[in-house]
């Protein structure tokens, strides 16, 4: 038989889990609800230096053929006819595969792309700004994503879900070091 001392260490447990489970579900709950009051469009602004002329760098982001060997979200390139005079391209990857457009090109110091959707301009966007810098390159990434997701947005907005201009910019970083030899000489 149960002693009452072992009922009572019983009871108290389950009135702190119940008491964990209630403010678990408030506190997501109550993430859900911000989430919502939240706008839908989220903006990213990240900065990189690199020891690149602008032209270097230029070439990199624009290589579509060499996008799969330095993008870690992209493992083929397909080109695809022009789209309103503009250079299109569909990436395929981890997440499936979306048809992406150059929608600014201002060579070599402001590039924007943009994902097309049913032949229409959508979000994500990226916009880059390149800039020299001393002996080398200034990079301004800013990312205009839409994030349906309410708890998505809170996330986002708390730092806790990486942003695509981060891994963008690191994956930049990991190319334009790894083989200095071939940017430098304009190779793919």
């Amino acid at each position: 038989m149960i002693s009452w001392i072992e009922q009572r260490r019983r009871a108290v447990r389950r009135r702190r889990l119940a008491r964990a489970l209630l403010g678990g579900a408030g506190l997501c709950a109550a993430a859900f609800v911000v989430g919502f009051l939240l706008p839908d469009e989220h903006r990213t602004t990240v900065r990189g230096r690199f020891d690149r002329s602008p032209e270097a760098v230029w070439r990199v982001l624009t290589d579509l053929d060499g996008m799969p060997m330095w993008r870690s979200d992209v493992t083929r390139v397909e080109r695809l006819p022009d789209a309103e005079g503009r250079t299109t391209w569909r990436e395929v990857g981890r997440t499936g595969d979306v048809i992406v457009e150059m929608a600014e090109s201002e060579p070599p110091h402001r590039l924007v792309i943009r994902h097309r959707e049913s032949g229409r301009p959508a979000l994500p966007e990226l916009t880059f700004l390149l800039s020299a810098a001393g002996s080398g390159t200034s990079v301004t990434m800013e990312a205009r994503e839409e994030i349906g997701n309410p708890l998505g947005r809170v996330l986002v907005r708390l730092g806790a879900r990486a942003s695509s201009a981060a891994r963008l910019l690191h994956d930049l970083q990991y190319r334009l070091n790894v083989n200095r030899e071939q940017v430098a000489s304009g190779q793919p």
